[in-house]
């Protein structure tokens, strides 16, 4: 099964709005890494929760401390409005803790691990969005979907 493919299987399996498989990639800095985005959904409480998965189809493991956010952690991970010239940066709660998944072990090759992450709701004028994953180039145009 090819990249293109497998990205569109992932996108129909969870039931992601039709949108080219190209921009739901982001290819890694370490070879054979990749992210798929495979949900930007708003949230009645005024968030949007970012789904999407790490996998390795490279020969090496990829090390996730610190890359994807502290503390294994996904922190780091943001979403970008270039119109609006806004970054939004992961919902913590009243101690400080990321609304998000941990990944406390590194990507053997041939893993992929389910991940997500909240952040506050752009306005409901904000379709599409830059999901920007730290050692992972840039997924633009993802769709936000509605609750």
């Amino acid at each position: 099964m090819n990249l293109k493919s497998f990205a569109l299987a992932l996108m129909l399996a969870s039931a992601v709005a039709p949108v080219s498989a190209q921009q739901l990639v982001g290819q890694g800095q370490s070879a054979g890494s990749k992210v798929v985005v495979t949900s930007l959904k708003r949230d009645a409480g005024g968030t949007v929760t970012l789904r999407f998965q790490l996998i390795n189809e490279g020969e090496q493991d990829v090390k996730t401390y610190g890359v994807l956010g502290a503390f294994f952690t996904l922190d780091h991970v943001s979403l970008v409005d270039g119109d609006n010239k806004k970054k939004y940066l992961v919902v913590k709660d009243s101690a400080g803790e990321c609304l998000c998944s941990e990944l406390k072990q590194d990507s053997k090759p041939g893993s992929s691990f389910n991940l997500w992450a909240k952040f506050p709701a752009p306005p409901d004028t904000v379709q599409n969005i830059t999901v920007v994953i730290p050692s992972f180039e840039p997924i633009e145009s993802v769709p936000i979907t509605a609750p």
